[in-house]
């Protein structure tokens, strides 16, 4: 073989290359206290569980949501994976997204939801934390697909800033953040 076709087919499957099984999409608001508070937990969960396999993606799904806003908090929480604006609310519609944060565990072979809620228990209403976390549903789901196994939970009711629907009446609403502790 010659080597411009050796490197032609070489090019050709690194681009391609493995695609990752699971998505862990993350609906989170710059805007929202709450997506702001679980940003030290999403960049844990990343640290241990992305792999070869499992991606984390970051979607802004508010029409308040900009790509300079979206790279200021990429930068300000230093999250280490990728980002992107869901301005068409497209994937928030398609997995029934309605508060950031929210998370949806996505098995892209099976074309099948293996989780969708809370990261974790911390919050038990908006604007009320517990002083200890109990469960971490998210750690619990990506360990339980780590050893091969089924997740034990797949669905559980978000806590979060409500995300604003994407209407030609409201093209800049800002998005609600969470009341204030009285």
């Amino acid at each position: 073989m010659k080597p411009f076709v050796l490197f032609s087919l070489f090019s050709l499957f690194s681009y391609w290359g493995p695609q990752k099984e699971i998505e862990v999409y993350l609906f989170l608001g710059e805007e929202c206290l709450i997506s702001q508070y679980y940003t030290l937990s999403i960049k844990q969960l990343w640290q241990e569980y992305a792999d070869k396999n499992v991606s984390f993606i970051g979607l802004f799904p508010n029409p308040s949501s900009s790509p300079e806003k979206m790279s200021a908090f990429k930068e300000k929480y230093q999250l280490p994976f990728s980002l992107a604006i869901d301005i068409q609310q497209e994937k928030m519609s398609a997995f029934g997204i309605s508060v950031t944060p929210e998370v949806v565990v996505y098995d892209k072979q099976k074309q099948q939801v293996l989780y969708k809620g809370r990261i974790d228990n911390t919050y038990f209403r908006v604007g009320k934390r517990r002083t200890v976390t109990t469960t971490s549903e998210l750690a619990d789901v990506l360990e339980a697909i780590r050893s091969n196994k089924a997740p034990a939970t797949p669905s559980v009711p978000a806590i979060g800033c409500f995300i604003t629907p994407m209407t030609p009446l409201l093209p800049n609403a800002p998005m609600c953040k969470p009341a204030s502790n009285r």
